[in-house]
């Protein structure tokens, strides 16, 4: 990405610049940050003690700074987004190119959204083409209702407990007891539907990826106009869930 100085946070910036001198060193003390940044110590030391009270860095016993357990979790994830994306995205763009619709591959990001990891538009007018990293309440989306569907019985219903529930279009699930039932059925059937629940006159419907273990690891898409959708439910399904099998057989 092309950068903008006019949107850099200096603040910011110089933050993260203290997390890229530990690619040379293990610890690191403020006087040290300070030094090699051209920036006062109690500046430096203020930018060290946020980054570990969100959980970035760690204070070692000798005073000096560590990188956090949270950086290692993020760091993990971002390369299995990464390998997962490298092993669906054939199959997303042949799900696109068979339908015509735009198909999406989400995961959970959080105990509440999904987020939208990788995406292929499909031929079709009208397509939907959202921007790759958006997050959205999972209970909206076809991918999140797929997901949520394969937790416990308990994990669901802890979920409509804490879940906001506000409405997006007249169709957005608001009660929890209904969003429960819908997702029962979701289970029962194997694939879930965002009928206009997120936007006014998009259907989507989504099917869940498994990993060996049994486990949902992320959800594939396919969505487009209603009117279309719903003419060819059928078709789009049988698509979606010829991707999901292909997937799965690519990764064994």
């Amino acid at each position: 990405m092309e950068e903008n100085p006019q949107y850099i946070l200096s603040s910011l910036d110089h933050a993260l610049d203290i997390l890229g001198l530990f690619f040379e060193r293990e610890e690191l003390t403020a006087s040290q940050a300070a030094a090699s940044l051209g920036l006062s110590r109690t500046a430096a030391f203020r930018m060290l003690y946020t980054l570990a009270a969100k959980g970035l860095l760690s204070r070692a016993a000798n005073g000096s700074w560590r990188l956090g357990i949270k950086l290692f979790s993020l760091g993990q994830l971002a390369q299995s987004r990464m390998v997962l994306t490298g092993l669906v995205r054939p199959q997303l763009t042949r799900l696109a190119d068979e339908t015509g619709e735009t198909a999406h591959l989400a995961v959970m990001d959080g105990p509440e959204h999904i987020v939208f990891v990788d995406k292929a538009l499909g031929r079709l007018n009208l397509k939907m083409d959202t921007v790759l990293g958006e997050r959205r309440r999972a209970h909206e989306t076809a991918t999140g209702k797929m997901l949520l569907a394969m937790r416990t019985p308990e994990q669901r219903e802890a979920y409509a407990r804490s879940a906001r529930f506000e409405r997006s279009t007249p169709n957005t699930i608001t009660d929890p007891a209904a969003l429960l039932r819908e997702l029962e059925l979701t289970r029962e059937r194997g694939w879930a539907i965002d009928n206009e629940e997120s936007e006014e006159g998009l259907t989507c419907l989504a099917v869940a990826l498994i990993d060996p273990s049994g486990a949902a690891v992320a959800a594939i898409s396919c969505s487009g106009p209603s009117t279309r959708m719903e003419r060819s439910r059928a078709e789009r399904l049988a698509a979606l869930r010829r991707a999901a099998r292909a997937v799965s057989l690519s990764g064994g």
